[in-house]
């Protein structure tokens, strides 16, 4: 009789968004390895031949949800040529996310927030692996930073600042976002997008803002998702 092939990566990643899942579900405290190890169909001692700890699989959990965010970005931007509609719609996509609605993706952000700033939280100590997980959204929005400048669109100079004009772009979607979340309906989540979004072009573009640009999901403007930021 052959062995079993275990493809060790697929396994890794199955555990990674089952842990998401139920994180999400019941918070880091109340989700133990055993049941991570019941909802992959495996035994516990398996777990620990793909992780040391449940931290590592908490940091797994987070680098597999923010994966899955950005395969969805890439996925829709792909095949737009567009440079500033390329920007809409990672703005879209990032805003479908704050649904106060979605109660598991609300306890996920919990989640990361707590342990990450809270002392004795599994990612307080290791921030810079979260650094390390927005290299790759930041890489996203640089390269097409630079694609617009290259196709004319944008202004040659901003090149030498496109890491810093990510960053801004991604930490005021991440920021507004939350503040969406936490103030519940004090701010109108779809017009200040549109608003730091008008901005923002008429800084970088080299001809005037064009006014056809603007955020067109309308689940934006009542707050309800399209999809949840994880799946199995």
């Amino acid at each position: 009789m052959s062995p079993i092939i275990v493809n060790r990566e697929e396994k890794t990643r199955l555990i990674a968004r089952v842990a998401l899942k139920l994180f999400s579900q019941k918070g880091y405290q109340a989700t133990s390895v055993s049941r991570i190890a019941e909802g992959a169909d495996i035994g516990k001692g398996t777990i620990y031949e793909y992780f040391a700890t449940k931290e590592e699989i908490f940091l797994a959990a987070i680098r597999e949800w923010s994966a899955q965010l950005w395969r969805r970005i890439a996925g829709k931007t792909e095949g737009i040529e567009d440079p500033v509609r390329q920007l809409y719609v990672v703005a879209e996509t990032m805003a479908e996310t704050c649904d106060p609605e979605d109660l598991e993706t609300m306890r996920l952000i919990y989640e990361v927030m707590q342990q990450t700033l809270v002392k004795n939280g599994v990612l307080f100590n290791k921030r810079h692996l979260v650094k390390e997980m927005l290299v790759e959204s930041r890489q996203m929005v640089v390269d097409i930073l630079l694609d617009g400048i290259s196709k004319g669109l944008f202004r040659p100079e901003i090149a030498k600042d496109a890491e810093k004009i990510a960053v801004n772009f991604l930490a005021f979607l991440d920021g507004v976002g939350l503040h969406s979340l936490v103030s519940e309906n004090y701010l109108n989540l779809k017009e200040q997008m549109d608003f730091y979004l008008h901005n923002l072009l008429r800084m970088i573009l080299k001809k005037p803002f064009p006014d056809e640009y603007i955020l067109n999901d309308s689940k934006i403007q009542s707050g309800k998702s399209a999809t949840s930021p994880f799946n199995l």
